[in-house]
């Protein structure tokens, strides 16, 4: 206020006030006039002392005016505080001052297909981590058109649309995401200058905050970040060396590290889930190309074992668990024959997962699951990064109504 009307006291500004004819003087105990408007809010009677009335020319000294000047000021610093918070949380909330709403969005089916077309992302981008909390997915870093990014978003999968969430402290591409207590741990990834790095970051969704915490015992990019609900397992990648065999877990409450039994082979850029307490790792890349073997961890006996290959040989694909089955989308090697696979522990076999119409070489989406729905987001598809958002939904839902008794029952 001040600033506007060229003044440095609350008596300058009433003086400028009353001779643009602003406001009206009204008798004494009476409230402050708007020219030509309704009245101002009332001024209360104060047991405060008054404040000396300074003189200016042409206006009468009035120690009521200075009074009531100072309760006018502080309501309007009040309705300031209230106003610029009220943008703060709408900024925090959505990432934008001028965050407007977005236009409603139907979902298209993909043909006869499980497949479903979702909203868009924001820019196409590979190689990045992903993770669902709660119902809204989360997409972290990445590979954009421009390069690494620290770019958040957060898919609401109610709504269907995208809001910005706190930028990443540390911009990394080829790493993955696990929840852990409610949080987003992103361990290591490769930077910007194309060298990885050990440094592991956790965001809080309800913060909207990120936070650093101890670094991995090496750099490592590519590799498989799972989680068990407790602790937090990161399995192969590569160093500046090379491919990795290496296998920490990392405590949340010692905030430390340590080294557990390693691969069975070095490979990067594989995926895998829990299941029945137990860790699997599946496909990525190794010494020979792309893997199709499986190996499962057993975090009680720290010890691997081996589980039926995959159908396909695959390098950066996807995964999520969902009713206790692991779903792994993209990373095929062979354009011709590419499709997804799905895991059943308790049979020990894999099924095929047919990808989207149109869609056969795909590689470094990100995939969680929300509820009954897997989502696939972004990724390379026929070498060309993608914003594609792709559901696909298993559960095939019927209703069966009970037939009626016949007249000999």
């Amino acid at each position: 206020i001040y600033t506007k009307l060229d003044v440095s006291t609350r008596t300058e500004a009433m003086t400028v006030a009353l001779q643009k004819g602003v406001l009206k003087m009204g008798a004494e105990g009476e409230s402050l006039v708007v020219a030509d408007g309704p009245p101002a809010l009332p001024i209360p009677p104060s047991d405060e002392a008054e404040l000396p009335a300074v003189a200016e020319p042409g206006i009468p000294s009035s120690p009521v005016v200075s009074h009531r000047w100072r309760t006018l000021s502080v309501g309007l610093l009040g309705l300031f505080i209230l106003v610029a918070s009220a943008l703060m949380f709408i900024q925090w909330r959505d990432g934008s001052l001028m965050a407007t709403p977005a236009e409603p969005f139907t979902e298209q089916p993909l043909g006869e297909s499980k497949w479903i077309s979702s909203r868009p992302l924001p820019e196409a981008r590979a190689g990045r981590a992903a993770a669902a909390v709660g119902l809204d997915v989360y997409l972290i870093g990445g590979e954009m058109a421009d390069g690494v990014s620290d770019d958040v978003r957060v898919f609401d999968t109610r709504e269907r649309t995208w809001r910005r969430a706190a930028s990443k402290p540390t911009a990394v591409a080829s790493a993955t995401a696990a929840d852990l207590f409610g949080e987003i741990f992103v361990p290591g990834g490769l930077l910007a200058d194309g060298q990885p790095t050990a440094i592991t970051e956790a965001y809080s969704p309800s913060q909207n905050a990120w936070r650093r915490v101890t670094s991995m015992p090496r750099p490592v990019s590519g590799a498989l970040a799972l989680s068990d609900g407790g602790f937090l397992y990161v399995f192969g990648g590569r160093d500046e060396s090379g491919l990795l065999d290496t296998a920490y877990v990392y405590d949340p409450a010692a905030d430390s590290w340590r080294p557990i039994a390693p691969l069975p082979e070095p490979r990067a850029d594989a995926t895998g889930g829990a299941l029945t307490g137990r860790f699997y790792v599946t496909g990525g890349m190794g010494e020979d190309g792309p893997l199709d073997s499986c190996v499962v961890y057993d975090p009680v006996a720290d010890a691997w074992d081996g589980c039926p290959a995959m159908l396909q040989a695959r390098a950066g694909a996807g995964a999520t668990v969902l009713l206790n089955k692991l779903y792994v989308i993209g990373g095929t090697a062979d354009p011709a024959t590419g499709h997804g696979e799905v895991y059943d522990p308790n049979a020990r076999t894999w099924t095929v997962l047919n990808n989207p119409p149109g869609i056969s070489e795909w590689s470094d989406p990100g995939v969680a699951h929300v509820e009954t729905r897997i989502y696939v987001l972004g990724g390379r598809v026929n070498e060309a990064l993608s914003d594609d958002n792709l559901v696909y939904s298993p559960l095939v839902y019927q209703t069966f109504i009970p037939a009626a008794p016949s007249d000999g029952e």
